[in-house]
């Protein structure tokens, strides 16, 4: 196998042609540097909509963008990166094949980030990619938004959603959380809770999207109620097992409670009844002496 294929397999990228190798050193960290440039037919193309465009200046500024590790050596890709001008989009910086537009990172690097994002804290995976702690979350951000626009509307075709509210950090502050209950796929979520928040979700819903909702799932609180009804005044509202569950083990723990008291109350009463009655037993035979 030829190098630069297998370069570019270990990048993930196909349509690029490479131009070079080189190592450097940063400090006491050595990286790989490799010099590339899109294949002729992707070169020139808008980053927004896709199309060949003409160059519009004769800029030859060049940057990097970070891809995953070979082993324990960083890797970039170096690439020269004209602007074009787009007769929709304007003046643009031209599209490459390996990263999104305003990235500085690769989609497999982007990938892996996002992936392991959903696993484990963003401090861990800040510290395993050697990147800022703020970085992860606006890798995380980006992905988000470019599988937004690549997949449909998550809220068509609803009709059986899912309504909570979830503590975090340490159970000081809370976020309104909202699922399609046939896809399982959490479909909306925003930080703070009532009505006011719920009424938001409502509210991004078209005519159409919310006359499609037939059920909805949630607790016994009065505010979802209202926007419910307010909103989707022909879908059914249920009470989540969870919180059948939840307030049944409630009423279970009151009366185990409540008969362990009772318990309590009778042995003592008991004690007591038992030690009047040695006390009165004593006291007769006292009076026969």
């Amino acid at each position: 196998m030829h190098t630069n294929t297998l370069i570019k397999q270990l990048l993930k990228v196909e349509r690029i042609v490479i131009q070079g190798v080189s190592f450097e050193r940063i400090g006491e960290e050595g990286i790989l540097v490799i010099t590339a440039r899109p294949i002729k037919r992707e070169a020139g193309r808008c980053p927004h909509c896709g199309k060949r465009c003409q160059g519009y200046d004769s800029s030859k500024k060049t940057r990097r963008w970070r891809s995953l590790d070979f082993g324990s050596e960083r890797v970039y890709i170096e690439a020269v990166t004209p602007r074009i001008k787009c007769p929709e989009h304007g003046v643009v910086v031209a599209k490459v094949p390996w990263a999104r537009h305003g990235s500085d990172y690769t989609y497999e690097f982007e990938a892996a980030v996002t992936w392991l994002t959903l696993h484990t804290t963003a401090q861990d995976v800040a510290e395993y990619f050697r990147i800022d702690w703020h970085t992860v979350g606006s890798i995380a951000r980006r992905v988000q938004e470019s599988l937004e626009k690549e997949q449909p509307n998550r809220f068509d075709n609803l009709e059986e959603i899912g309504i909570d509210e979830t503590s975090y950090k340490k159970g000081h502050k809370y976020m309104t959380v909202i699922i399609n209950h046939k896809t399982g796929h959490l479909i909306w979520a925003k930080k703070g809770h009532g009505k006011g928040i719920l009424t938001e979700f409502f509210k991004e819903l078209t005519e159409e999207q919310r006359a499609s909702i037939k059920y909805v799932t949630a607790d016994g609180a009065r505010w979802i109620a209202e926007c419910v009804s307010d909103y989707c005044p022909n879908a059914e509202r249920c009470v989540d097992p969870f919180h059948v569950v939840s307030w049944a083990n409630d009423c279970l723990d009151e009366v185990r409670k409540a008969t362990v008291r009772q318990a309590k109350i009778e042995a003592a009463e008991g004690r007591k009844a038992e030690r009047a009655k040695k006390k009165k037993t004593l006291k007769s035979r006292n009076m026969l002496c």
